[in-house]
């Protein structure tokens, strides 16, 4: 594991460019940098992970502040998996998230990943994609 990571769980100073460079490079879904930041603004919980001055990780949390939340965009550089950094994004994710179902999109082939925090597939879970066809040909859905 990496001695001097830094984590931030605000959005203060982030630069979006980054985000979405860390995004593509992982081959998740990308947008308008402006979009990114709205969509990380506008969550609960933000996590991003720093090695020196580099994103290496990062992921955020939406809630209802009941009983529901929603991860999304959990997201480490290539380099750096496998060394704890997606792990250690997702406890601090999900702490004191204890008393709410929380749901989440994982990259087809990741799903092993989030079954050692306790994630289970559903069943009946039903999506509706602005791009049903990428939805489709990433393995998102049936």
């Amino acid at each position: 594991m990496f001695m001097d990571l830094t984590i931030q769980k605000n959005t203060d100073g982030i630069n979006w460019a980054d985000v979405k460079s860390l995004l593509q490079r992982t081959d998740m879904t990308t947008y308008d940098v402006e979009l990114h930041q709205k969509a990380f603004e506008n969550s609960a919980k933000v996590i991003f992970i720093y090695h020196g001055d580099i994103l290496i990780g990062c992921g955020r949390l939406l809630s209802d502040f009941a009983y529901q939340s929603v991860i999304y965009d959990v997201a480490v550089d290539i380099d750096s998996q496998g060394k704890g950094i997606g792990k250690m994004i997702v406890r601090l994710l999900t702490e004191d998230e204890e008393d709410k179902n929380i749901i989440l999109y994982a990259t087809p082939g990741k799903e092993a990943f989030y079954q050692k925090f306790g994630f289970k597939t559903a069943k009946t879970g039903m999506c509706r994609f602005v791009d049903m066809e990428s939805a489709l040909e990433k393995g998102f859905i049936d």
